[in-house]
């Protein structure tokens, strides 16, 4: 599923600026998890960025910095199986 970030304001100091999220860019959604130590908030895991051990500790990026990219057909994706996203 495609997104496209609607808020890339305060970017966590452990996470350097070129693993960091793009106001306006559209990103691919490749995994998803319920944060519960942050009051049920979704994480998204993207495509284009690798949040990995030098971005301790985040491993997610908020959903609520996102919106779904209104530019493709959801139903058509999903009946193509693009969209295969798994819970992590």
């Amino acid at each position: 599923m495609q997104v496209i970030c609607i808020n890339a304001l305060n970017k966590p100091k452990q996470i350097p600026e070129n693993k960091w999220v793009k106001e306006g860019e559209i990103y691919t959604v490749i995994g998803l998890v319920r944060l519960n130590v942050q009051a049920n908030k979704v994480g998204l895991v993207l495509e284009e960025i690798d949040l990995d051990d030098s971005c301790f500790p985040y491993h997610y990026f908020d959903a609520d910095r996102f919106a779904p990219a209104l530019n493709i057909d959801l139903t058509v994706a999903a009946e193509k199986e693009e969209l295969n996203l798994e819970v992590v």
